[in-house]
């Protein structure tokens, strides 16, 4: 086993090589500010990245479900997200903070070259420490499972020395999409290669954790592109850690409500349990991975406008995004839900019917996480409002975690999804009070409204369809492309239409040649 992982190990530096050479024929641009894409060209390099991250897990996920089984899963998720929360503590908040901080020097380089190395000098010092602890507690508790949380390092290592924070700061998104894809696919193919039964669980871990290192080491021929070298001072090193701390005590208290509940469970409900919440929260959330890549092209944009002082261009980006998350989530959680009975035994094969009503419960998180992602990731933090957006969140996590230990030993896996629509709920809730007063939400609701409606019917005309299929004996394969496709069909046309007659603002703004 450990010989075929050192195999592993230089297939993926070969890979490194390979992926370095591609992403330096891209060309590089010398300025941060200057090179700033539109909004709508990194949407389109983000989501080109996102849309592998969708397409990769629907190749990938049946063929593991019929392999390593719903306990396999369990295990790869249970000791994932113990080492999850390493990960988080290494970054300490730097993803959402660096970002900030980046975009907000402007055309400065000498100011961005200073902000980056302190930024980093502080978070590498954590980083260390985090490190050590981790492979500490994973030699401490001794299971069964310690080979693959020693796998799982390379997890938390790549997170310390990770700064594409720096290139998202840039509104550079093309060389992060250019080298996810590549060290995906890498992935993909190791999965294939070398995961065939639940004793192979290992090489699944490694088939993630690996090119999540490489992604990391990939950045760094490219920073000198960005920034010089400053030598970091111990006292503006500090200067930063107090509002990253601020953002950091939220990503803890989201990870309460999206990584303990799988900890809990395997604790609580047992690995298989956890496996079926796993897979069934993979398939409701993955295509809304298209609808977050707008959110991270929008925050450093967002900065550098409320930076100027534009409060108005701020709320109509709002508005905008608000708009265009809602349209696309009502039709994910709906469609989800509509298919969901064909889609699991199709998917994950015979056993995983459990599936079919945690599918259903978890895709209406949906329209919630797209609200808050927009109220809170696009809107509070450039705005530095970030007690309220921690408030929000520890909010969400103190309900999830209530809810978990009282529903968990009862209901299992939908006593955690019940946990985490009540956990949304509560964000989305307390983030709207802080900004009642600030944006048009009573105008946003009512905007989703048309949408809301279009997805239910959407939803009872692939059921009907469904039943039809069924009364006529076609194979479920074909019934579920038929249903997919209706429902797309029937949902891009009726909004289109809807936005066309009412004469849509928003529609007219993002689509002009459709509001034509």
């Amino acid at each position: 086993m450990n010989r075929l992982a050192c195999w592993l190990c230089l297939a993926q530096l070969s890979l490194v090589r390979q992926c370095g050479l591609l992403l330096l024929s891209i060309g590089i641009p010398t300025n941060c500010g200057t090179m700033a894409h539109s909004i709508k060209k990194n949407f389109l390099f983000n989501s080109a990245y996102q849309i592998l991250n969708v397409i990769v897990p629907l190749i990938t996920t049946p063929y593991l479900s019929r392999t390593i089984g719903a306990t396999g899963n369990g295990i790869f998720t249970y000791t994932q997200s113990i080492a999850n929360y390493f990960v988080l503590f290494a970054q300490l908040g730097i993803t959402n903070y660096g970002v900030r901080e980046i975009a907000s020097c402007g055309d400065n380089r000498d100011k961005r070259s200073e902000t980056f190395w302190n930024l980093f000098a502080m978070n590498l010092v954590v980083g260390i420490v985090v490190t050590v602890v981790y492979f500490v507690y994973s030699l401490a508790i001794g299971t069964s499972q310690l080979f693959i949380f020693m796998i799982w390092s390379l997890w938390v290592i790549g997170s310390v020395v990770d700064v594409t924070w720096l290139l998202n700061g840039c509104q550079e998104f093309k060389i992060p999409m250019v080298r996810n894809f590549c060290t995906r696919l890498a992935g993909m193919f190791f999965i294939f290669a070398f995961v065939h039964t639940e004793n192979d669980t290992w090489a699944y871990v490694f088939a993630i954790s690996a090119p999540y290192f490489l992604n990391a080491l990939l950045v760094w021929p490219f920073v000198r592109h960005y920034v010089d070298y400053v030598r970091p001072v111990w006292h503006k090193m500090l200067k930063h850690l107090k509002p990253n701390l601020m953002l950091f005590i939220p990503v803890i208290a989201t990870s309460l409500y999206t990584l303990l509940d799988k900890v809990m469970l395997g604790n609580m409900a047992g690995m298989e349990q956890t496996g079926f919440y796993d897979y069934s929260e993979k398939i409701s959330k993955m295509p809304m991975a298209i609808i977050t890549a707008l959110g991270a092209v929008v925050l450093p944009k967002m900065t550098e406008v409320i930076s100027s002082g534009n409060t108005q261009k701020a709320k109509e980006l709002v508005s905008e995004t608000m708009w265009f998350m809602q349209a696309c989530a009502m039709a994910l959680a709906f469609g989800i839900t509509a298919v969901a009975p064909e889609f699991v035994p199709v998917f994950f094969g015979a056993g995983y019917e459990t599936c079919i009503p945690l599918m259903r419960a978890l895709s209406m998180v949906i329209p919630l996480i797209c609200a808050t992602n927009v109220i809170g990731v696009q809107y509070l933090v450039p705005s530095h409002r970030d007690r309220g957006f921690t408030a929000s969140v520890l909010a969400g996590a103190l309900i999830n975690v209530l809810i978990n230990i009282f529903a968990i030993p009862t209901y299992g896996a939908m006593g955690a999804a019940c946990a985490t629509i009540a956990a949304e709920l509560t964000v989305l809730i307390v983030q709207a009070w802080l900004v009642r007063g600030e944006l048009p939400l009573l105008q946003e609701l009512r905007d989703a409204i048309p949408f809301f409606l279009d997805g239910f019917i959407m939803l009872l005309l692939i059921r009907v369809i469904s039943a039809g299929f069924e009364a006529m004996s076609v194979p479920k394969v074909a019934s579920l492309i038929g249903e997919f496709l209706f429902g797309a069909a029937f949902y891009v046309f009726f909004a289109i239409a809807y936005c066309r007659r009412t004469n849509n603002p928003q529609f007219n703004k993002l689509f002009p040649k459709l509001s034509k």
